[in-house]
């Protein structure tokens, strides 16, 4: 069996594109497909036997949905970090608990590195650290409902696990949370 091959070509960036890595495989036949990378760039993925102006058909017809996906989970991401999103996430939690003092203050903050949250009741402040900022809204609940707790009990008593508990995602949150742990400590 042959072994394919793929090569490599980058279209320059322009005012109205982003660079274009043009990807051409001897294993595809006739798809087509384009993606957009982490750096920014599309990525569009081509048969090996592809026109010059082939490639430009493909990126007419590509491009412009690539954009209009890249902007909507730019106002997606942009709207998970802000304190509003917060609030409205810790709204939905507060009624499956127990009657409580509501939070006064909710937001994000940069200056918490050693604690995925923090909670003040007599306060009313709720602090969560910058660096959930994109993990996966189940985990951000988690930690919401966490620190939502300690407006019931202060401490991590048996009362306050039990309330904890109440969360259904609360193992997959913590198992997904110990390898984000895991991970930052490998950075550093």
């Amino acid at each position: 069996m042959p072994r394919s091959s793929t090569s490599e070509s980058v279209i320059p960036a322009t005012e109205s594109m982003p660079a274009i890595v043009v990807v051409r495989s001897s294993r595809r036949r006739k798809t087509v497909s384009a993606r957009m990378d982490d750096d920014g760039r599309a990525r569009l993925m081509v048969p090996a036997t592809s026109s010059p102006r082939e490639v430009q058909e493909y990126i007419q017809k590509l491009l412009p949905d690539l954009l209009k996906q890249r902007q909507r989970n730019k106002r997606q991401q942009d709207a998970r970090t802000s304190d509003e999103y917060l609030i409205a996430r810790a709204e939905a939690l507060m009624e499956k608990l127990p009657k409580m003092t509501r939070p006064t203050s909710i937001r994000w903050v940069t200056n918490q590195n050693t604690r995925w949250g923090s909670a003040t009741p007599s306060r009313g402040s709720i602090r969560l650290s910058h660096v959930l900022q994109g993990a996966p809204e189940y985990v951000i609940d988690f930690v919401l409902h966490h620190e939502l707790c300690h407006f019931i009990e202060l401490n991590h008593s048996a009362r306050f696990r039990a309330l904890e508990s109440l969360y259904s995602r609360k193992a997959e949150a913590e198992a997904y949370l110990a390898g984000l742990s895991a991970g930052l400590k490998f950075q550093n």
